[in-house]
């Protein structure tokens, strides 16, 4: 009943509000700070969702239901509040031909109201990204941006460090449902910051958020998060290093590395409490494996997939599980197979692949691309850092689905976004270079008429 009146009051307020983005300069009014911020603050507050139609637990999917959030209540209102022109990209291209892939997999699904269930979360979530995208031409708009997601870093250090120390838990996961969550969306937040950082900012969200997120990741004790987090922190070193190095950048990297020393004790502790409560056994069982080999059967059988939505659904009734040799207990059956790829394949079919891999790799490629060359001013260096974080979403992403979860793919939506507006302003505001005149040739000078 709360959650439908607070709903009601969400739609009333969406034309006055609308309204009011439209009459006034809401960019000085650090409202985008939400667009950076409530992509951590929205699990944890499950009463700013609605669910408009829920299937909950009956159905075990990515999604269970047709569901709006507050936060999708703000970007329609900035959508129809925007004044900016529209940003001409071929992305919108790649949008089509995802949201067209997931709704061709309507039509092979056994359930295909559950499939509608994610076609419904993609739309939700590109709708965003095509806010941020726009807005994010303004500098002011990427700044305000950049601290809402460092206020959440800082958010997800407090309560990770509160659940291990206050409430003994082992892997922590912050505001987010699960560990490896808290962990892919850290990648997104905190590397921008770094390579801002080494670019020569000094700010509280610089000098914070690096350390933050640090923390936060060590904590969740997930080796996935722990392995892209180092290697994301060196790339970045790396690259900045080889864009303009400094003696000051050297000093930084020597005092970055003993501070990751620092945290090593911690590291090992908390793994060392995780396997005595929990040890492996993988080399008697290996689930990861198992769903895989269900996930690539799916997928062979069914090249334009089985339905978005549907992969737990067919794996457990049609036999796939079986053939793959999953554990027979309701919990494995149940659970999706650990790679966005292979899930995004074997549910929408082969165009799902292509789409989600365009999705990623575009502004990947974009955030590289503009970035490098940009050697002035610091747009290069958070490109980079932005495009770094992005391509340990996409490595992160062969070992678990959860790029596919409502919350990740909020945060992937503002960061593509803010790459694909920033891109296109530095694009646009890039000098052209100088043309050189062009040199006459030999003797010209000889046939020069006579004054």
């Amino acid at each position: 009943m709360t959650s439908a009146l607070l709903f009601a009051v969400g739609l009333s307020l969406l034309v006055p509000f609308t309204l009011w983005v439209r009459g006034g300069d809401v960019l000085d009014k650090r409202l985008w700070i939400l667009f950076g911020l409530l992509p951590f603050l929205q699990p944890a507050l499950p009463q700013l969702d609605f669910a408009i139609l829920s299937w909950g637990a009956d159905w075990p999917g990515v999604v269970n239901g047709l569901e709006v959030t507050a936060f999708d209540l703000l970007v329609l209102a900035i959508y129809f509040g925007l004044t900016k022109p529209r940003l001409r990209s071929p992305y919108s291209a790649v949008l089509a031909l995802y949201l067209g892939a997931v709704l061709l997999s309507l039509f092979q699904a056994a359930e295909p109201t559950a499939a509608f269930f994610y076609f419904w979360q993609v739309c939700r979530v590109a709708l965003l990204l095509v806010v941020v995208a726009r807005a994010s031409r303004d500098p002011d708009v990427v700044r305000h941006i950049l601290t809402g997601m460092a206020l959440g870093v800082v958010l997800e250090c407090l309560t990770t460090l509160f659940q291990r120390f206050g409430l003994g838990i082992v892997q922590t996961s912050g505001t987010f449902a699960h560990q490896n969550t808290l962990g892919l969306v850290l990648h997104l937040a905190v590397f921008p910051q770094l390579a801002l950082l080494l670019a020569g900012r000094r700010g509280w969200t610089t000098l914070v958020v690096p350390l933050a997120g640090i923390a936060a990741v060590v904590l969740t004790t997930s080796r996935a998060t722990l392995l892209y987090a180092v290697i994301g922190l060196a790339l970045i070193y790396v690259l900045s290093s080889l864009r303009r190095f400094t003696v000051r950048k050297g000093l930084g990297g020597v005092g970055g590395a003993l501070i990751l020393l620092a945290f090593v004790p911690l590291a090992m502790a908390s793994f060392e409490k995780r396997f005595a409560t929990n040890p492996l056994y993988e080399h008697e069982y290996d689930e990861r494996a198992a769903f895989e080999r269900a996930a690539t059967a799916i997928l062979l059988d069914n090249p334009l997939g089985i339905g978005a939505n549907h992969y737990v659904y067919v794996a457990k009734n049609f036999g796939y599980s079986d053939g793959a040799g999953v554990a027979a207990a309701e919990g494995n059956r149940n659970n999706l197979v650990h790679n966005a790829y292979l899930l995004a394949a074997s549910e929408t079919g082969w165009p799902g692949l292509a789409g989600l891999v365009l999705l990623l790799g575009y502004p990947l490629i974009q955030a590289f691309r503009v970035g490098w060359p940009r050697r002035t001013g610091q747009d290069g260096d958070l490109l980079i850092g932005l495009g770094v974080g992005l391509l340990m979403v996409c490595l992160h992403s062969t070992l678990e689905y959860i790029l596919l979860l409502r919350d990740s793919l909020y945060l992937f939506a503002v960061v593509a976004g803010m790459i694909l507006g920033l891109a296109h302003r530095v694009e646009r505001e890039a000098p052209m270079p100088e043309r050189k005149p062009t040199p006459l040739p030999a003797g010209r000078d000889l046939l020069a008429p006579a004054e």
